[in-house]
Order: C-alpha cells, then sequence, then structure tokens
C-alpha cells in the first residue's frame, strides 16, 4: 500500500491531537500532513501546501462546519476523499452528509482498527460505512418482492409524501405542504416503510437514491 495523506478537521484540540497521533501509529503508511480547527482554517491550509488523498471531518465547528466544508471541498478539490467523524449519527445530520455526496461516516468512538479499516476503505473503495450506520442507511429491504412491484404499491400521496421526505424538509413542514395533519403524515410514513421494507427516513432516502425516485 502506497503512503496515504491525510488531513485533521476537528475543533476540539486534544481529540483532533489524539486523532492525528492514532492515525499515525496504527499504519506506518498513514501520515498526517494537516490539522485545522474548522473548514476555512483548512481551505486556507490547501492554498499553501499539499492536497491529502483523505480528509476526516467533524460536523459541529465554529466559523465553517462540517456540512459547509464538506460541499466547498467537494466543489474545491474533487479528487479529495471525505470521511466524516462525528458523534452525530441522527437522521438529519445522515441525510444531509449523504445529500451532499459523503460516502463515508464513521463514529467518534470507533475502535482502532475500525478507523484504519474506513481510511483504506475509503482510498481504494472510495467508501466506507460502519455496520451500525449501514443498519441505519439502508434498513432492511424485503427479498420476497421486485422493487417495482413494491413501487406499484406506492398510491400517489405516498409517492408525494417521499418526495418530500427527500428534502431537509421536517415531518410537520411535510404535513404542511401536503395539507395534511401530522398524524395522516405519520400514517403515510409507516405506510411507506413497510412497503418498501426500510426503517427510517435516511434508508428511505438511500431507497429513493438507489432506486432513482426523485433524486
Amino acid at each position: 500500500m502506497e503512503n496515504i495523506n491525510i488531513a485533521v478537521v476537528d475543533d476540539h484540540k486534544l481529540f483532533r491531537s489524539g486523532l492525528a497521533n492514532l492515525i499515525q501509529n496504527i499504519n506506518s503508511n498513514f501520515t498526517v500532513v494537516c490539522e485545522a480547527d474548522h473548514g476555512k482554517h483548512f481551505l486556507e491550509q490547501l492554498e499553501n501546501q499539499i492536497i491529502p488523498d483523505l480528509a476526516l471531518v467533524d460536523i459541529n465547528m465554529p466559523v465553517m462546519d462540517g456540512f459547509q466544508t464538506v460541499k466547498q471541498l467537494k466543489e474545491l478539490y474533487p479528487k479529495m476523499k471525505l470521511l466524516v467523524v462525528t458523534m452525530n449519527d441522527d437522521d438529519t445530520s445522515l441525510l444531509k452528509m449523504l445529500r451532499l455526496g459523503i460516502k463515508g461516516y464513521i463514529s467518534k468512538d470507533v475502535d482502532p482498527e475500525e478507523l484504519e479499516r474506513a481510511i483504506i476503505d475509503m482510498v481504494d473503495k472510495g467508501f466506507h460505512y460502519t455496520e451500525q450506520m449501514t443498519s441505519q442507511l439502508i434498513g432492511t429491504i424485503n427479498g420476497d418482492k421486485s422493487e417495482l412491484e413494491k413501487q406499484d404499491a406506492l398510491n400517489p400521496k405516498e409517492l408525494r409524501f417521499i418526495e418530500l421526505a427527500c428534502s431537509e424538509d421536517t415531518y410537520d413542514k411535510i404535513a404542511d405542504k401536503m395539507c395534511l395533519s401530522v398524524k395522516t403524515i405519520d400514517n403515510y410514513r409507516a405506510s411507506v416503510f413497510d412497503k418498501l421494507g426500510v426503517k427510517s427516513r435516511v434508508g428511505l432516502v438511500m431507497y429513493a437514491m438507489q432506486n432513482g425516485l426523485f433524486i
């Protein structure tokens, strides 16, 4: 394996320093070439140094948070791999990162072995999700029905619900846009989850992405 140049972007200095040291200790081919305490700081550093192969980016940062940072990085440095490292494993954060095109996501309490695997996967394959994240993102798909059969079972209002669920609107906002009560939206959500065999809103978005629905 060739040397992998890595950047760590996190506003918590102690965690950032510890993560940088861990990265270099778990694999002799890993080299941390840059540390930054927020996205703006990182982008400024990139103007005058080697462009890393991979950047580990936190979500909650001052000045320029993880969402703004990855958006800028994907536009300016499309070849750089991006691995989100955070404690924010809620559906909303996952959904936003997915829509930004992020394909690597691990928790801050990940084991060193998993961290090493994540870095290698990102460089070699271009994606990495922990087992827990994969379950949360994709859900379980029923194997006894084809995807077309599942989609044919959806009525027009359920399709509209899926379209709106693929946005960043809250369920309350979706209810307003569909001129329905929140309780009715909850019923649509339960029905759609059951018909498509997914377990979460992020799983629904992943299904829509994989099957060309609205995304």
